[in-house]
């Protein structure tokens, strides 16, 4: 079979997978904000109604005030969750803006958010590449981040962004290492980790590669291969 007709068969698999990762993406999205900023509402609310409580009490002003202290941290822990999910969906303007640009913005939020040193690790020029490729990556970096993060418990990150040339064809590679807990992938099924799948068929739809290795102890790497130019996915 000819490579290109494989090459567009992946592409139509992955973006029949995709449509199924976002839909579980979806989710998870409500799944996170129940269990996360409606959770410090509740809270809060609980909190209120025994601080009123501890006002009507004789002596209860000084167990009010501690109760509106932890009033406030839920508050404050609950907004800072709304600004997080704000922040990873709120879309940059990835027409206007180059690649370098788009990631160097996205690893320094990253690292303002969780305290993660996060290196961008750029080398010679980085030409410009399509829309869908740009976006493509951006996504792949956002989720690489997060997982380091909050599965991996990763407190350096190093991203690295390079031009190569495979088989004649120049291609823009990304990697995303860190220094976390690592785990065996073998025994993470990709049907079953829908991040891991989600960044495997971003890549595939747009005629790149993905590669993903860790070892536990050792941290994890992914690493990504996407065309530079639109007409080398042909």
């Amino acid at each position: 079979m000819p490579r290109s007709e494989v090459a567009a068969r992946r592409e139509i698999s992955a973006s029949h997978r995709m449509m199924q990762v976002t839909e579980r993406e979806l989710q998870r999205i409500l799944l996170d904000i129940h269990d996360g900023p409606v959770q410090h509402m509740y809270a809060a609310l609980s909190q209120l109604d025994l601080a009123r409580r501890a006002l009507d009490a004789p002596g209860g002003v000084g167990e009010a005030r501690g109760r509106i202290e932890r009033i406030r941290l839920l508050l404050e822990g609950g907004l800072n969750e709304v600004r997080s999910f704000i922040g990873a969906f709120r879309p940059p303007e990835f027409e206007a803006r180059e690649l370098v640009t788009l990631l160097e913005g996205l690893a320094l939020q990253h690292e303002a958010m969780t305290d993660t040193q996060t290196e961008l690790d750029v080398r010679g020029a980085i030409p410009d590449v399509p829309l869908p490729a740009k976006i493509g990556l951006y996504r792949v970096l956002q989720e690489g981040l997060s997982n380091a993060y909050r599965h991996g418990g990763a407190n350096r990150v190093i991203v690295r962004l390079r031009r190569v040339v495979r088989r004649g064809e120049p291609r823009l590679r990304m990697s995303v290492s860190d220094n976390g807990n690592g785990f065996d992938p073998g025994t993470v099924p990709f049907d079953k980790h829908y991040g891991l799948q989600g960044m495997r068929d971003r890549v595939e739809m747009i005629g790149g590669r993905f590669r993903l290795r860790s070892t536990p102890g050792r941290g994890a790497m992914i690493a990504v291969e996407v065309p530079i130019d639109s007409e080398a996915r042909r």
